[in-house]
């Protein structure tokens, strides 16, 4: 831990990144959301880490079902320890808010962002 009461922050781990799956969208500070996605990875035994994403941090998992699985009992049982807020829950089959490559927006939107109590993508 830094002198400053702030702990350092890695990178997200690049495969995890490329290659993972979405698994929740947090609104947590960068020490809160590191702290929580470790405690969940060693609940779950699994394969997470995290970015920010238009100041959204999104969890990713890189694995077979079977550790989604216990990634998701994982998050539920610790979502109480969250120092923040899970904003939304994705399925297996979910891109995700900022992940699915090119967005469609509706005519004359100049920007997007997600919904905080729907999570679902919103323009203006």
């Amino acid at each position: 831990m830094a002198k400053d009461g702030v702990m350092p922050i890695q990178p997200c781990d690049q495969t995890i990144f490329q290659k993972g799956k979405p698994v929740v969208a947090l609104d947590a500070s960068s020490n809160e959301a590191e702290t929580w996605v470790k405690a969940v990875a060693k609940e779950a035994n699994a394969c997470i880490d995290w970015h920010y994403s238009g100041g959204i941090a999104q969890v990713l998992h890189l694995g077979e079902d079977e550790s989604r699985k216990r990634v998701e009992t994982a998050i539920t049982k610790l979502a109480s320890e969250l120092q923040g807020k899970i904003l939304h829950q994705y399925q297996l089959d979910d891109k995700g808010l900022y992940r699915k490559g090119v967005t469609n927006a509706p005519d004359g939107a100049s920007a997007s962002f997600m919904n905080p109590e729907t999570g679902e993508a919103a323009y203006i």
